[in-house]
């Protein structure tokens, strides 16, 4: 059931701190909202990622490393997701309600474009790499609506264009993966996008993040040395990335992070030195 629901996956929502974090106004009391409020959150995008499998079946059924999950290698049937879908829905609309409606229906409304995502958009071509950039993008909203704090016009462009260069690299992954054959998926990247294209993409989200992070800091922040090794780390993050994902080895970000020390210790540093120009 916890690979079911992909409760490694929950990382993502983290970003629904990301706002008072960055705005150094994470006060106790914000901090228990927002603890509710990614709990509730969490049971609702797991209830797309179990949308998501139940779509994808028979495609996740023939991917060599998908095939291992709770659904597509039968520890789970279709019958019983859909039970657990009904509980993680109804426990997350229940939790959220009870904090903000406000933020109950951002939450519904990315579980009908989650699955809007899973049945069409992602066959769409560059609608599909804009749809997942605005999933991120929406998990920082809800958290300042949580916490009742504005978004800048920086900060939104950073957390685009870095899911951008996220997901671009995702498909491009999968499209250069000869480990991939027979998949609904993959055809679908090959019959929109080029290689070439795609590292364009890649390239072109990585730039726009570096400059959307700096436009952030000199305008909102108070500019230090620190942040200068921040910008010394995502190059170094950066290009760890690009290297492997050519390799083929970014499909899932998160496995990424867990399997690849050495970009785990970039960003890791990365956000250290971000969090230190901010608090000092």
């Amino acid at each position: 059931i916890l690979k079911l629901i992909r409760v490694e996956q929950c990382t993502k929502n983290l970003l629904i701190f990301a706002v008072p974090i960055l705005a150094n106004q994470l006060e106790l009391e914000t901090f228990n909202k927002l603890i509710q409020i990614f709990f509730g959150f969490s049971l609702i995008a797991s209830s797309g990622y179990i949308l998501n499998d139940i779509q994808d079946l028979d495609s996740d059924r023939q991917h060599y490393l998908k095939s291992k999950r709770a659904l597509a290698s039968g520890k789970i049937t279709v019958a019983q997701s859909k039970k657990i879908f009904t509980i993680t829905t109804f426990l997350g609309t229940i939790v959220l309600f009870l904090n903000s409606p406000k933020i109950l229906l951002m939450s519904l409304s990315y579980l009908v474009l989650s699955f809007a995502y899973s049945k069409y958009l992602k066959y769409l071509k560059y609608l599909d790499l804009a749809i997942i950039s605005l999933f991120f993008v929406l998990r920082v909203h809800i958290g300042a609506v949580g916490s009742n704090i504005e978004v800048s016009v920086f900060l939104n462009l950073l957390i685009f264009f870095s899911s951008l260069a996220i997901v671009t690299s995702k498909k491009l992954s999968i499209l250069t993966d000869k480990n991939i054959k027979n998949s609904k998926v993959k055809n679908s990247i090959n019959k929109n996008y080029e290689v070439n294209l795609l590292k364009r993409v890649l390239v072109f989200s990585i730039v726009m993040t570096f400059i959307a992070f700096n436009m952030w800091i000199f305008l909102s922040k108070t500019v230090n040395l620190t942040f200068f090794a921040s910008n010394f780390m995502f190059i170094l993050f950066s290009r760890r990335f690009y290297i492997l994902t050519l390799d083929s080895k970014t499909e899932d970000f998160i496995a990424t992070l867990k399997n690849d020390k050495v970009l785990s210790f970039y960003i890791f540093i990365f956000i250290l030195f971000t969090m230190y120009g901010i608090v000092f």
